[in-house]
């Protein structure tokens, strides 16, 4: 109980951090070292020996991020148009090929997992940006203030079903939902965790259509099926990350946080909300437009 109450009170510092400096480097630095972290996690995880692999992987983790922010910049600086599908193809088949160089103790199986870790996981990552700038991508619909309330609205869904389903199932949980996957986890909590999250959607919009919103192109019922969807994709997050942990044999991802686990045990089901949030927005603006 104790521990899941610190994670809130840092969760929140997080939270309000990025809010606040959502349009400053800091923060393209902090999640360009989120997305290095826990690439870094997940290798260890899988126990990739292939150093190589390991640290370039980490390494492209990190740049992903900060590529997506400065894109323009970049290109412009070195007078040319980077393609993204021509890295990925050529990132691959360098990955192949320090497979085979170091075939005897590297497996096809760790080459996939690490093409996740590094590519996947920092693409989840850099939604963050794309959800700040969905007042760029579509401005007749969306003000700026909407950018930092997709953001927050990702994070809630993500932490606040996961706190509300934790705090139900401990008071009243008594029928299993998973118990081969996550044997703690009760049919009672996740009822929790779904309307908690979804209340605390509802709440957060209220709080932006009254008081920040210039453009007024939401409503109630778009955030209620929207926080619903979110919740539920949450926990298909949070049960896959447990289903990884249980093949590899391991407790947590990482010790960033000490008590709390590493970076991938804390966004484990942001990262499925964020990348899905941001999807479910452009797929529904398409539908509109």
């Amino acid at each position: 109980m104790l521990k899941r109450t610190v994670f809130g009170i840092l969760a929140a510092l997080f939270g309000i951090t990025i809010i606040v400096f959502c349009y400053t480097p800091a923060m393209v630095i902090t999640v360009a070292a989120l997305s290095a972290t826990a690439c870094f996690e997940l290798n260890k995880c899988i126990g990739l020996k292939n150093k190589p692999i390991y640290y370039i992987s980490v390494c492209v983790a990190a740049i992903i991020p900060a590529y997506y922010e400065y894109a323009e910049e970049i290109n412009s600086l070195l007078n040319i148009k980077f393609s993204p599908v021509a890295f990925l193809v050529f990132y691959i088949i360098l990955l192949m090929g320090l497979m085979l160089a170091k075939y005897e103790e590297t497996k096809f199986e760790e080459v996939a997992s690490v093409i996740v870790s590094s590519v996947l996981v920092p693409y989840a990552f850099a939604s963050l940006f794309r959800l700040r700038d969905m007042w760029v991508t579509y401005p007749d619909v969306y003000d700026k203030h909407y950018g930092r309330f997709f953001i927050l609205f990702a994070l809630l869904a993500a932490w606040l079903t996961d706190t509300f389903a934790y705090f139900t199932g401990s008071l009243i949980g008594k029928h299993k939902m998973c118990p081969n996957i996550s044997p703690k986890k009760t049919v009672e909590g996740a009822i929790g965790g779904i309307v908690g999250g979804v209340l605390s959607c509802v709440i957060l919009f209220a709080v932006y259509d009254n008081f920040f919103f210039e453009k007024h192109n939401m409503n109630y019922i778009e955030v209620i099926i929207i926080s619903l969807l979110l919740a539920l994709i949450s926990m298909v997050g949070d049960l896959s990350a447990s289903v990884i942990k249980r093949n590899f044999n391991v407790k947590d991802f990482g010790n960033v946080v000490p008590g709390h686990g590493g970076v991938m045990d804390r966004f484990d089901s942001g990262l499925f909300v964020i990348a899905a949030l941001n999807a479910i927005i452009v797929i529904y603006r398409g539908i509109l437009s």
